[in-house]
């Protein structure tokens, strides 16, 4: 993951024709297949700075997404502007772990869209997709429609079978305890989770697997894009605030 954070400093002149064309450049940049994070806001601390972060899946996603800024209206009119970034991540090598986090954030962001908490999951078997879902149980008056359980549903019925050994399933946040009896009688073999939730989480915040003798352990991995999950959370409880 390449991670860019600074400042860009805005002449007061060009203060409200920056402010109308950073609409557009935001919405594009999100719209990249690449774009994990984007985010270009206006500094408390210096009237005449924007704040500027940003996260790309790879360095070659951040490179086309330079690529097309240096051609863009964006680009010509900020192209003469101070900049005080730091960038990081540029020699990272992209695991697939990260490749399938990517998917689920973008299905995170349809729950967000339409008011949901923003949690994506999908579930993977020999490198195919046979289950994905989001969150759902307010627009769907369903408490049992976490994004796991959706994505199981869909991926059980993809299989016809309701056990899925040998699957994978990637979700962007920490499952609660709900969805970790459900991964148990699914008998998936990983599950891959970004960010903890420290109030709800069933595996590693409040582990529950290890305290009952359950008939079936599945391998654990957290942390995957860990940052890029939890800044989904909390933007979408800031808006809320």
């Amino acid at each position: 993951m390449v991670t860019l954070e600074g400042k860009i400093r805005v002449p007061q002149a060009q203060r409200e024709a920056t402010a109308e064309a950073l609409v557009e450049h935001v919405a594009l940049t999100r719209a990249e297949a690449g774009c994990l994070f984007f985010e270009v806001v206006p500094d408390p601390a210096d009237p005449e700075c924007f704040s500027v972060r940003e996260a790309f899946l790879s360095p070659d996603a951040f490179a086309a997404h330079q690529s097309r800024v240096a051609n863009s209206a964006w680009g010509a009119l900020t192209k003469d502007y101070q900049r005080q970034y730091e960038v990081s991540g540029l020699d990272d090598p992209v695991s697939e772990d990260e490749t399938w986090m990517t998917k689920a954030l973008a299905l995170a962001d349809l729950a967000s869209a339409v008011g949901e908490v923003p949690v994506g999951a999908l579930v993977v078997l020999d490198g195919q997709m046979i289950g994905q879902g989001f969150n759902q149980p307010i627009t769907g008056c369903d408490p049992t429609a976490h994004a796991e359980i959706v994505a199981l549903r869909q991926a059980a019925q993809m299989q016809s079978n309701y056990r899925l050994p040998g699957a994978v399933l990637y979700v962007t946040i920490e499952p609660c305890l709900m969805c970790v009896g459900a991964l148990v009688h699914a008998r998936v073999a990983r599950v891959v989770f970004g960010a903890r939730e420290p109030k709800a989480g069933a595996l590693i915040s409040h582990p529950k697997v290890d305290n009952h003798s359950t008939n079936h352990r599945f391998e654990i991995v957290e942390g995957v894009l860990s940052d890029v999950c939890g800044q989904r959370m909390s933007q979408f409880f800031s808006k809320r605030r």
